[in-house]
């Protein structure tokens, strides 16, 4: 039987909190391994998956998962790396308008690249450059309610285009960089994969995630990634 909500995590500590608040009734693995834990949160069920890190791991996870179960809806989630100019920090949270794989497309002088010259999704010219729009008004609604609740604990919320990455930016020159080319809000390394997938099956997605850190910063002492994934329990809950 399939869940209301697939919730997509790279790691489990990222998710810890949340599985903390809404237990899991099973636990099940794929034939490569892949966790898939179910549960219900208030009224609705849950399947969670635990991707692992990076592009490939994610869009081979939710394939394996929608292979054998249609949910309602995708909740991509997890910590992240924020832009210095959103006024944002640790603990903060965004919503993603729009997912984009960078490195897709022909390289040019500078780092956005021009289009392929094929549509990766059938009919879909955005992604010759892996651009992923997710629906706005899904995105704005969502963006309402969550904002309302983390006004309560003193939390930031912003809606913007999301970066996905497949190395870490390691500096902040690099990131200023980032920003002034795409105008990004956060980068991470699932996003636009899970967004691409999705877009095959044509399940509707969404993806909120919690910043751990700027990014550019390599020193991990200045990162808080407990404080991000408290967050995300507080967003989980509400989907």
């Amino acid at each position: 039987m399939s869940p209301d909500l697939l919730i997509l995590s790279a790691t489990y500590f990222e998710i810890s909190h949340f599985l903390n608040c809404c237990p899991p009734d099973s636990k099940r693995l794929t034939k490569s391994g892949r966790k898939i834990i179910s549960g219900k949160i208030h009224d609705k069920t849950y399947d969670l998956m635990i991707t692992g890190p990076g592009v490939f791991n994610a869009a081979h996870a939710v394939t394996t998962y929608l292979e054998q179960a249609f949910p309602d809806l995708i909740l991509q989630t997890g910590i992240a790396g924020v832009f210095r100019q959103t006024g944002l920090s640790a603990g903060d949270v965004a919503i993603a308008t729009r997912e984009h794989y960078i490195h897709t497309g022909i390289q040019t002088d500078s780092l956005e690249n021009d289009p392929l010259p094929f549509d990766l999704i059938e009919a879909d010219p955005l992604s010759r450059k892996g651009i992923y729009p997710f629906e706005q008004d899904r995105v704005d609604n969502s963006h309402e309610i969550l904002s309302r609740i983390l006004l309560t604990h003193k939390i930031k919320m912003v809606k913007g285009p999301f970066i996905t990455v497949s190395s870490i930016t390691s500096s902040f020159k690099q990131a200023d960089r980032l920003y002034s080319a795409f105008s990004p809000v956060m980068e991470a390394m699932e996003g636009a994969a899970s967004a691409h997938i999705a877009a095959l099956y044509g399940i509707p997605m969404i993806e909120v995630r919690a910043a751990s850190n700027f990014v550019g910063e390599r020193d991990k002492s200045k990162w808080d990634i407990d404080l991000a994934a408290k967050q995300l329990e507080r967003l989980c809950v509400c989907f």
